[in-house]
């Protein structure tokens, strides 16, 4: 007998068509169980019958319901070798192994789903040892990663929907546990911004602006803030090697202009710094990957290989482009908004990850592909230049560029004129929220 032979509760299996002869209803709790689970086939077809009888509305299962099922044209591969006589000894037999309490029933049940699990998975391990031997394999770990998604989700979506009253309680504990002060989740380092929007797990923002104005800084920004508060990141790029962003991200660490940092020249002073920083950041919880032609499927196996090694809680991609070869715009589109897709649902909707992003405007500072964007983003944020007009108006102080909450599910937007006042400082790759301006009244 193969070892995988043994992996199965035959009796678990017995016991629940002979339940169920007697307690028809409790179908209904084992919707989550197949046919295909079992590993006795008369049990299988007869379970099978069952659940196609309790579809038609059938509130009791017999002998006669059972075999008309069977005989069905649809339902003859299912009928394996059933017989009426099989029949008549399993209701013969069936109140010595009925079970009268849904709990009692329900453990059957999660014994047959736990075998057939085990066996899934067996067989899923000989697939990727197959996968491993096979020569000219272009992608060995991407298409583990899938084989064990492949297996593990149709078990994940088995989870009973309990009554909201079982649960209302333990939300209401996730609901405070995310209160900070005057907002829910984690904080952006903009006070501003977070009456507006905060970073939730399970939600996706985009800054958008148009080239050149900062897009990669402030999402360099986004995550020191966040490894301060020792959170765990992963910043996937496709603008800058890992040499280059840890220039960046060291000049903003230590304070020491970026062109200085780069070309030589630093003072004792400033080499202490930048190697007090980066003795820092080996302290922290994070990981760069520089991809420049990513994809969907490199994007989601990448992120699920970290997230098995250490539990992530920010995904930012620098930045949504179009991620194939395509040739013209709507084309582009459609690979880009995929992408977003992804990342707010496959990503940080089923992984429970909260996401960071941006994605390159137009020059009206609209996004490219902005329906498609809007339609699976939580929030969206523009960056944006501020003229030199509106610079003479608020003030200095009140910084050089300007964010605007255009797109929010989760809270309010702006509305046409209103902004929030930032300080970019390209030189020591910063962002910091600048003194608000007093909005002008009109005459």
């Amino acid at each position: 007998m193969r070892e995988i032979d043994k992996l199965r509760s035959v009796d678990s299996e017995a016991a629940i068509v002979a339940t169920l002869l007697n307690h028809p209803e409790f179908i209904h709790y084992s919707e989550r169980l197949s046919a295909n689970h079992f590993t006795d086939e008369n049990d299988a077809s007869i379970y099978g019958a069952m659940q196609e009888l309790a579809s038609r509305g059938v509130e009791k299962f017999d002998t006669f319901n059972i075999m008309q099922v069977l005989s069905e044209d649809r339902f003859r591969r299912l009928a394996g070798n059933v017989t009426i006589e099989d029949l008549h000894d399993l209701e013969y037999n069936s109140q010595a192994i009925t079970r009268d309490t849904p709990e009692e029933y329900n453990m059957f049940v999660d014994a047959v789903l736990d075998a057939a699990l085990r066996r899934d998975i067996y067989r899923g391990l000989e697939e990727c040892q197959r996968l491993v031997l096979r020569e000219g394999e272009p992608d060995i770990i991407q298409g583990i990663y899938r084989k064990i998604d492949e297996v593990i989700d149709p078990y994940s979506r088995f989870d009973d929907i309990p009554p909201f009253a079982d649960v209302v309680d333990e939300l209401w504990e996730e609901i405070e546990s995310r209160q900070g002060e005057g907002y829910a989740g984690i904080p952006f380092k903009f006070p501003t911004l977070n009456e507006f929007v905060t970073i939730e797990k399970g939600e996706l923002v985009i800054f958008g602006a148009q080239q050149k104005v900062g897009k990669s800084i402030m999402l360099l920004n986004c995550a020191v803030d966040l490894l301060r508060k020792d959170y765990s990141v992963l910043y996937i790029d496709s603008e800058l090697s890992s040499r280059l962003f840890t220039a960046r991200l060291l000049s903003h660490l230590s304070g020491v202009k970026y062109r200085t940092l780069t070309a030589g020249g630093c003072t004792p002073e400033e080499n202490a710094e930048i190697m007090r920083q980066k003795e820092w950041m080996k302290s922290r919880k994070f990981y760069h990957i520089y991809m420049p032609f990513f994809d969907q499927q490199s994007i989601y196996t990448t992120v699920k290989r970290i997230h098995h090694v250490q539990p992530l809680d920010v995904v930012i991609i620098d930045y949504f482009k179009s991620t194939g070869n395509d040739m013209d715009a709507f084309q582009t589109y459609a690979s880009m908004g995929r992408c977003v897709d992804l990342i707010k649902n496959d990503i940080a909707g089923a992984m429970g990850i909260a996401a960071i992003g941006a994605a390159q405007a137009t020059v009206n500072n609209r996004l490219a592909d902005s329906a498609k964007i809007a339609r699976n983003a939580s929030t969206v944020i523009m960056l944006v230049d501020k003229t030199p007009e509106e610079i003479e108006m608020d003030g200095e102080e009140c910084g050089n560029k300007k964010m605007v909450v255009t797109i929010n599910r989760n809270g309010m937007q702006h509305s046409p004129g209103e902004y929030i006042d930032v300080r970019f400082d390209g030189d020591h790759i910063l962002y910091e929220e600048a003194k608000q301006h007093i909005p002008q009244q009109p005459f």
